[in-house]
């Protein structure tokens, strides 16, 4: 039995005479009501030598020495599996496999803990010219060290959450295979009902091809397959949907011998145990490979690679992991990851209006000055101030402070900047601004109070007119129509008026829009060199204008948005999805059988 000590000195002390050796550490143990009545520990222990844990060899281990003696001890933790294959055979329990299946699959986090008497160790200086390979040989079993894998209470809501908004988790981890399926399980990433097969690959051995053969969970045995209850007909076909799970062994293999279906394998592997690091990072650049776009979590140094190469990456933890990944979650639990792509999904969009806002304004003014300059006439020095400084300037800086949706939907924002969806609304967008702008000169020179511009006299001189004042005036308008039109909330974003200071600057600049298109007095008058109407009902038709302007740029965003240019593209030859993953699942649903085959053992060609 392993008794837990609390306290550690680093450095020499002066243990020093005590253990009559330099020491790396002394281990004090706990206080005698702390511990066992039937095994009291009075004495010190001290670390000679300290051989850390490495993911390829799954164990770590340390050289002891008590004061007084002269011998020294090995003591190993580490994978059961790994511990067990170097200890003495007749130091395992023949119930070692038996025990460790049932507490991996009530998931419980099991290690193995093993020792070994080293004899007389003289120096310091000789226990570090101890190679590993012989301290971690010949040991004695002693027992497993079980720890509960105690799963968050946000876990389960996330993963829901996650695949509702039709987004695949996939579990890699270093655990013992059942483990990693009761965690799985507990936290909804298997469903009660939903069908696993265990993928096992074995490498090539002597005139034997590297094999490889798919176990539904009910027939597997042993550390990967585990024993179930119930045992089904080994000539069942599988599920539509079967998920997958596998090793960090079977993995290897598959990458190495098995290239052309570990694609099919990918798309379906909802588990990874035993996984280690590299293998992690392979894995997040095979799903890669097949056009995925790949998010990983992880909280510690195993997982800075796959941190590194996935396209997010989050550390859940402010240690090494941090330095690997761009995203670091104060809180230790996946709660950050809806919340990231949440944010992501609205900075898109958020981009993609700003983007689309200031490609129209400027088409705005163009289409305006073009038609000024058609009758020998301009907008003012002021008027273009008026338009760049108090009208697009502060709507552009405020239109992006809106936030994320609070809810994480199916629909996906468009990732592409020169696409359908984004230049469809440019051009309707133009072809409405355009008619607009045409429609008001138009109405304006047909009113019998109209008195043409003097064609020898051009800007500044001949301002203000009325085709300046007009076009001024629904112009101003349009700027801000389109950036409300370029702000709609749903689904990726809050709605509008929850970015308040944005709302309020756009009803002041409506105000003043409208009050300069009524009743134009004063100093802004003469410094926007504004041509005094006395129509009113013409004015009024002007705004009328405006609102017939603002209806019709929202209803297009929404039928954009509402899948517009989907209707069209309905009415074409349906193209295959440019993603490899997609393609490959539409193959995989058509096949017939239902793939994989199960208790089929497959063979590597050479």
């Amino acid at each position: 039995r392993l008794e837990m000590v609390e306290e550690e000195e680093e450095g020499e002390l002066p243990a020093f005479q005590q253990f009559e050796m330099k020491v790396l550490a002394v281990v004090k143990p706990p206080p005698e009501e702390e511990q066992p009545r039937d095994r009291r520990h009075q004495a010190p222990v001290g670390i000679l030598r300290r051989f850390p844990f490495s993911s390829s060899l799954q164990r770590m281990s340390v050289l002891v020495k008590l004061p007084g003696e002269a011998s020294a001890h090995a003591y190993v933790k580490g994978a059961p599996e790994m511990v067990a294959s170097l200890c003495r055979k007749e130091t395992v329990p023949p119930d070692f496999s038996q025990m460790l299946r049932h507490y991996t699959t009530d998931g419980f986090r099991v290690l193995a803990l093993a020792c070994k008497a080293l004899g007389s160790v003289a120096t310091f200086e000789e226990a570090l010219e101890l190679p590993r390979e012989s301290v971690e040989s010949g040991l004695s079993f002693l027992g497993f060290l079980v720890m509960k894998n105690v799963l968050k209470p946000e876990s389960a809501p996330v993963i829901q959450l996650l695949r509702s908004a039709n987004i695949r988790p996939v579990m890699v981890t270093g655990d013992n295979m059942l483990t990693a399926m009761n965690v799985a399980r507990g936290c909804c990433m298997l469903g009660p009902g939903d069908a696993v097969a265990f993928v096992t690959a074995s490498p090539p051995g002597r005139d034997k091809p590297a094999s490889l053969k798919f176990l539904l969970a009910e027939h597997s045995q042993g550390e990967e397959q585990p024993q179930g209850l119930q045992q089904r007909d080994s000539s069942c076909l599988p599920p539509r949907h079967c998920h997958l799970a596998l090793n960090g062994k079977s993995f290897q293999v598959l990458c190495e011998h098995f290239s052309d279906l570990l694609p099919r394998i990918l798309l379906q592997a909802t588990v990874f145990a035993r996984m280690l690091p590299e293998q992690k990072t392979q894995l997040v650049c095979s799903l890669q490979e097949l056009d995925y776009c790949v998010g990983m979590c992880g909280d510690g140094a195993n997982d800075c690679g796959a941190l590194r190469a996935a396209d997010v990456g989050i550390s859940l933890s402010e240690a090494e992991a941090s330095v690997a990944s761009p995203f670091t979650s104060r809180v230790a639990t996946i709660e950050c990851v809806p919340r990231v792509i949440r944010e992501g999904r609205c900075s898109l969009v958020t981009s993609f209006g700003v983007f689309k806002y200031m490609a129209l304004y400027s088409l705005v003014q163009f289409v305006s000055v073009l038609l000024l300059y058609t009758i020998n006439t301009n907008l003012s020095d002021f008027q273009f101030l008026f338009f760049d400084l108090v009208i697009t300037t502060t709507v552009a800086v405020l239109m992006g402070r809106t936030g994320p949706a609070p809810a994480l939907g199916v629909r996906r924002p468009q990732g592409a900047l020169i696409s359908g969806l984004v230049l469809g609304s440019l051009l309707l967008q133009t072809a409405l601004l355009i008619a607009v702008q045409v429609l008001s000169y138009f109405i304006t020179v047909s009113q019998s109070w109209y008195v043409p511009l003097n064609s020898t006299v051009t800007a500044p001189q001949n301002l203000p007119n009325y085709e300046n004042t007009v076009l001024f005036c629904v112009s101003g308008f349009q700027y801000l129509i389109l950036a409300v039109a370029m702000s709609k909330g749903h689904p990726f974003r809050e709605p509008l008026y929850t970015n308040v200071l944005f709302l309020l600057v756009l009803i002041l600049l409506f105000g003043l829009m409208i009050w300069l298109t009524l009743y134009p007095v004063g100093f802004p008058k003469s410094l926007l060199k504004l041509q005094r109407i006395e129509d009113f009902h013409f004015k009024l038709l002007l705004l009328g204008v405006a609102a017939l302007n603002f209806f019709a740029a929202f209803v297009l965003e929404t039928a954009l948005d509402h899948g517009l240019l989907g209707c069209f593209r309905r009415l074409r030859r349906k193209k295959a999805s440019k993603k490899l993953f997609k393609r490959l699942e539409q193959e995989l649903s058509q096949q017939q059988p239902a793939w994989p085959p199960l208790d089929q053992p497959l063979f590597a060609t050479p």
